[in-house]
């Protein structure tokens, strides 16, 4: 016969007790947080996981993030290149100087020459948009003072600049090889195109160029004629021109004043031709941020479900083991009561 001794309940009782009171006080825990763990050691294999996928779902954000910005700046960017293309330069510019260049509208030279001017110095304001604190066609110093503006030369005449360099700028020269460098700046982003580095090199077709300079736009340098590339400059030229025609007839102030306004008309147009090219590619790269963005949000979505799936407990699950644990730990109590009243007995006896 084995004698049960009342120390030997007590500590047995106990033991159980505490059990209970820890299974209870889990269990409220798991309500409260609604979380399947507390602890990585509570569930070493499934916060591991949970820890990979709240990794990715950081990376995944980020990027999202850093695309969204991008492509809101190269939506108004599309924008801005589609009222310089059609309102200013189809809309004005070019109508304006073909109807110089002919003798029916003579006597309105000089207005047309102020529309030309005025074309120019709008096409400079919109090529100045800023996303935010940042200049959209600042190339990669966006944060820097504002990219085009417009000089006077000591003659009076006006001139465009690009981050303090002349775009009409000679090949060979120091100003055309500072501009060629900055219309062929980068600024690159992680997208999600899977960013990788060779050697501590960037791979560049893993990631995106963010930098949008101005001049690889509407041009810079000059050609062989020595006649400007730049849009706003050659709007500027035939402005010059037509307004040293004769305020009441319209008659040129030279042949050679003639012989330029037809040449610089009609490379004021291929500049217009140039610059739809140019606005049809940054729509396509538009279209591929808007892609890129959707992606990133669907895969954002997808792991943050799979987090929960792992981390967020089934909160009705939950609360009917908070319900049968309460349960049991008051039943412990009620049969610790009939413990403690027979030890004390015992003890009396």
């Amino acid at each position: 016969m084995i004698r049960v001794t009342t120390n030997g309940t007590l500590r047995g009782y106990k033991s159980s007790l505490m059990r209970t009171s820890n299974a209870v006080n889990l269990a409220r825990t798991k309500v409260l947080t609604q979380s399947n763990y507390t602890s990585y050691a509570e569930d070493p294999a499934s916060a591991t996981q949970a820890f990979k996928l709240r990794r990715a779902f950081s990376r995944a954000n980020a990027q999202l993030d850093s695309t969204t910005t991008l492509s809101s700046k190269f939506s108004s960017a599309c924008d801005a290149l589609k009222s310089v293309k059609s309102d200013l330069a189809d809309g004005q510019a070019k109508i304006s100087s073909l109807a110089g260049l002919n003798d029916a509208n003579a006597s309105g030279r000089q207005p047309l020459g102020e529309v030309l001017e005025s074309s120019a110095e709008s096409i400079v304001q919109i090529m100045n948009s800023q996303y935010g604190s940042s200049f959209i066609f600042g190339g990669a110093d966006s944060l820097g003072d504002t990219p085009f503006q417009l000089e006077t030369a000591g003659d009076g005449s006006k001139y465009l600049t690009y981050r303090g360099v002349a775009v009409d700028a000679a090949e060979g020269t120091d100003e055309y090889t500072q501009l060629k460098a900055m219309s062929q700046e980068t600024s690159y982003v992680d997208v999600g195109s899977g960013l990788t580095e060779v050697d501590g090199e960037l791979i560049s077709s893993s990631a995106f160029n963010g930098a949008l300079s101005g001049i690889s736009y509407i041009g810079y340098g000059v050609d062989e004629d020595g006649d400007p590339k730049n849009m706003a400059s050659i709007m500027q030229k035939l402005s010059d021109i037509f307004g040293r025609c004769d305020a009441d007839t319209g008659a040129w102030a030279s042949d050679q004043d003639k012989e330029d306004a037809s040449r610089l008309t009609e490379k004021l147009t291929d500049s217009i031709d140039e610059i739809t090219n140019q606005w049809t590619a940054l729509d396509g790269q538009t279209s591929y941020l808007t892609t890129s963005e959707n992606r990133l949000t669907e895969l954002s979505d997808n792991l943050n479900e799979q987090i929960l799936g792992i981390e967020q407990v089934d909160l009705a699950s939950a609360i009917t083991d908070f319900s049968w644990a309460q349960y049991c730990y008051n039943a412990a109590l009620k049969v610790g009561n009939s413990i403690l009243s027979q030890s004390l007995i015992d003890y009396m006896n």
